[in-house]
């Protein structure tokens, strides 16, 4: 009974191990379109999937503190964060898909990134089972408007 135990045990730490998956430059380009194209809609509810929440709303200044942005704050604010009159979503609209990738860093033993990668003004993260999500963008007008704290899910 021991041995079959021993050997459900391997199997186990076999698979986990074999679970890893290594983040290509490929699978962020894709996340990237992805991303991009939800950003360019002003439908909070697609994009939201594509966030890890919280996410930090950057300044373009070094010394700014993030401000954290929930979930209920991103679709609350939406339209503040991404809508067209905003400097960042007309910036973005002048991108395309072929923005430059990051380099990628990625721990294969921690099995996890060892930085963000940033892709035009946006850091990616990843996650093993729900792959590249945005951990923080560099967005001055927005943070301009919500960096006095006073928006509920924006501090």
């Amino acid at each position: 009974m021991k041995p079959l135990i021993a050997l459900v045990f391997a199997a186990l730490s076999s698979s986990s191990a074999l679970a890893c998956q290594t983040p290509t430059p490929e699978s962020l380009r894709a996340a990237w379109i992805t991303w991009r194209a939800a950003a360019l809609k002003d439908e909070p509810g697609a994009s939201a999937r594509l966030y890890k929440f919280p996410f930090l709303l950057l300044s373009a200044y070094q010394g700014d503190r993030p401000l954290r942005v929930t979930k209920a704050g991103f679709n609350d604010n939406y339209l503040d964060l991404f809508g067209a009159e905003l400097q960042f979503r007309q910036e973005l609209q002048q991108t395309t898909d072929s923005e430059h990738i990051g380099k990628i860093d990625f721990d294969e033993k921690a099995c996890k990134l060892k930085f963000p990668v940033r892709v035009h003004d946006t850091n990616f993260t990843y996650d093993q089972k729900a792959g590249w999500l945005v951990q923080s963008i560099y967005m001055p007008g927005a943070y301009s408007i919500f960096n006095k704290g006073d928006t509920e899910g924006i501090r």
